[in-house]
């Protein structure tokens, strides 16, 4: 390996401000962009899930359990949303049409009894 004192000072301060933003500001960025835009979610009739919200234009599915647990639910097309929310046993469909099908990110953790 080179040693330090020969890279020039610039590279090593751009090399200083890709960490700072790799490591401690691309989470934080991420979370909030996360947040923002809540989806509305409306309530359904099933005995596993609450609501179940849509957004078009991110293919966002977000969905509440009964639980009090929030998951948002990424890459969903829009044709899962609809399919679920004409299911005759919406829990039936989530489990096999969305669980382990889709990546997720918990937005509420389920509340304690």
């Amino acid at each position: 390996m080179s040693d330090p004192a020969r890279i020039p000072r610039h590279s090593r301060r751009a090399a200083f401000r890709w960490m700072i933003g790799t490591f401690f500001l691309a989470p934080f960025v991420m979370r909030v962009a996360a947040q923002q835009g809540e989806i509305k979610r409306q309530p359904v009739e099933s005995s596993v899930l609450a609501a179940v919200g849509y957004d078009a234009g991110r293919r966002l599915l977000e969905i509440e359990f009964h639980s009090g647990a929030i998951y948002r639910y990424l890459e969903v097309p829009e044709k899962i949303h609809t399919r679920l929310l004409a299911a005759e046993s919406k829990g039936h469909f989530f489990g096999a049409s969305i669980r382990d099908k889709f990546r997720s990110e918990r937005v509420k953790p389920r509340t304690a009894k």
